[in-house]
């Protein structure tokens, strides 16, 4: 008989040894037991109840050694060689799982999987027909501007919309806002959506419909997130529509869902921002839409720096950033205070005849204006002149290297460079764990002037948002100067330990 043999044979007896000590154990106290019910005195109940537990502790005690056999065949029949004789090779690669630290195995698990997480299609710099810088703008701005398909497209998701939510919120009414192209996909296109659909309806009817004590009437934005929860739950479950993602820390609720091409509406899947009684996009879509009817060069400007700052990552507000309706306003600013021989492109925001009525009773001017103060025909002239490529590389340049960030503000109600205004609080940014402060950007919102649009910003977004302005302004000054250069999609770099993720390694 061989070492081998001998081994198996001695295994095959220890079970069957187990096995019997097993079952006379059993045997003999389920025996102990029976005489003990014989001999003490008890009654019926009790003699009942005694031999019941007996039965039962004698029935747990099988099924585990019946559970217990199958495990013990199958290590027994997975010794192949003595433990001696076992090369490297032959180690189960799930031992050296077990000897790591819990927490390391999930670390490492995670990542591969992030690793293993590639786009489908992934999104590289645009490329265009034209030569030159001027030919590519060009061709980009016909990119951009929105189609009236796809505001057709909009208004006809704000009807489905409205239709899906009449059992819920009857009374809701659906406002659809475009603000670019639909039909061509690009960079952080789910992070940062060019549709934003507004939900309005009455705080006394969403206590209603949502049975709210009448206490939460005053919170707004309690109100808004309840109608967000329960208008995002009915679009999903009855219409289709697949959740990404659910703003609630700014000053606005909202929720990112994406209209899937089942519906019929679009062609492919569209990203869009939901929000309840926001007022932001109807206010942004006013600007773009008065900014156009004065000069369309102002409005392809800003569709210009929107797309720039969705491509190279500086426009996501939950990480900080500068949001495309910020991002409006400091090209509007820009053209207010523009140093030019004609003076500003653009007028203040009071002059604006179709925001006017929007900046509430205390802005609008209280009398006409005045020839003077009206934009000059020179000034306009000026503005269909200047090309769209040297508007660009102005504004990269005004905001990299011109404009004072700890001094100045963004205040397109005035019109003109200067301090913040006193009713708008400064912006401090903190540096965690150096105990350095500094000013942070100041902009005004024009429509609720004690507010810092630019309060949220912290220590990495305001550094990475001065870099890619300078990056702008470096390369738009070149001769052979690129505009898919420019919109080369920016990709971060993976973070190979938490400590690279932090803001102050991001720098």
């Amino acid at each position: 008989m061989n070492l081998l043999e001998a081994f198996s044979l001695s295994k095959l007896f220890r079970g069957h040894d187990q096995k019997a000590t097993m079952t006379l154990n059993n045997g003999l106290i389920l025996m102990t037991l029976t005489a003990l019910c014989i001999i003490v005195p008890l009654d019926l109940t009790q003699l009942v109840f005694t031999i019941l537990g007996a039965f039962c502790y004698y029935v747990v005690q099988t099924l585990q050694s019946s559970q217990q056999r199958p495990k013990s065949s199958k290590m027994k029949g997975a010794v192949n060689l003595p433990v001696s004789r076992r090369s490297t090779e032959q180690k189960d690669p799930r031992d050296a799982r077990r000897s790591q630290p819990k927490r390391q195995v999930q670390k490492s698990v995670s990542l591969a999987e992030i690793h293993a997480q590639t786009p489908v299609m992934p999104i590289v710099a645009p490329t265009f027909v034209g030569v030159g810088l001027e030919a590519e703008v060009k061709e980009l701005v016909q990119q951009l501007l929105p189609k009236p398909q796809c505001q057709r497209g909009v208004d006809k998701l704000a009807e489905t919309i409205k239709h899906l939510l009449n059992s819920t919120l009857p009374e809701v009414e659906v406002l659809g806002f475009a603000s670019s192209d639909l039909s061509r996909g690009r960079a952080n296109g789910v992070a940062v959506p060019d549709v934003d659909i507004v939900l309005n309806i009455s705080p006394n009817s969403l206590c209603a419909k949502l049975s709210q004590p009448a206490k939460a009437r005053a919170d707004q934005r309690t109100l808004q997130k309840w109608a967000l929860r329960a208008s995002a739950d009915k679009l999903v479950s009855a219409g289709g529509f697949k959740f990404r993602r659910s703003g609630f820390r700014g000053p606005e609720p909202k929720m990112t869902l994406l209209v899937p091409a089942t519906c019929g509406i679009f062609n492919e899947a569209v990203p869009i921002d939901i929000s309840v009684n926001a007022v932001t996009p109807l206010h942004s879509a006013a600007l773009l839409s008065e900014c156009g009817n004065m000069n369309p060069t102002s409005k392809e400007l800003i569709l210009l720096v929107r797309r720039w700052a969705k491509d190279r990552g500086v426009c996501h507000s939950p990480k900080g950033h500068f949001s495309p309706y910020i991002w409006s306003l400091l090209t509007i600013f820009y053209l207010q205070v523009a140093d030019l021989p004609e003076g500003g492109l653009l007028p203040a925001l009071e002059q604006f005849e179709a925001i006017s009525n929007l900046l509430g009773p205390k802005k609008r001017p209280s009398q006409a204006l005045s020839t003077a103060d009206k934009p000059t025909a020179c000034a306009e002239a000026a503005m269909s002149k200047k090309s769209m490529a040297d508007l660009l590389h102005g504004f990269m340049r005004f905001y990299a290297y011109e404009f004072a960030w700890r001094s100045e503000a963004v205040c397109v109600r005035r019109g003109h460079r200067g301090p913040a205004p006193l009713a708008m609080p400064i912006h401090i940014i903190e540096h965690e764990g150096k105990g350095v402060t500094e000013p942070g950007p100041s902009v005004e919102d024009p429509f609720a002037p004690s507010n810092n649009l630019a309060d949220s910003m912290n220590v990495w977004s305001f550094q990475r948002m001065k870099d890619e302005l300078r990056r702008a302004a470096e390369i738009l000054a070149e001769d052979s100067a690129s505009l898919s250069k420019l919109l080369e999609p920016w990709c971060p770099e993976f973070p190979e330990t938490p400590e690279a993720a932090s803001p102050e390694r991001a720098q």
